[in-house]
């Protein structure tokens, strides 16, 4: 009979994984998400000081381009999860704190 090695995962695998998902979710989501809120937060920073909102948003659109291809990058080569969700979560609430507030009228 032929010997047969059965094919298993190593140990720690599934862990593993789990960070790489993570990870591309922070990459594609996170980044996403704040570079929105930055976009959403400089568009309503640039109408504020009398800038048109058509001008305001183009800038800011194509601004957020780069924006959300260095937050993506930086994802990628961060070594900390933890370091990652908190940078992003804060840029994205930060962003859309910031929008609000002034779309609001509250400054």
């Amino acid at each position: 009979m032929a010997n047969r090695t059965t094919l298993s995962a190593p140990a720690g695998a599934g862990q593993a994984m789990l960070r790489v998902v993570l990870r591309v979710v922070a990459i594609v989501l996170g980044s996403y998400a704040a570079s929105a809120a930055l976009v959403a937060a400089a568009t309503t920073l640039l109408t504020f000081t009398g800038v048109a909102r058509s001008d305001a948003f183009t800038l800011s659109a194509a601004l957020g381009f780069l924006v959300y291809l260095g937050l993506g990058l930086w994802a990628a080569a961060e070594r900390r999860l933890v370091r990652l969700f908190v940078v992003l979560a804060s840029l994205t609430a930060g962003g859309a704190a910031v929008a609000a507030l002034i779309a609001g009228g509250a400054i």
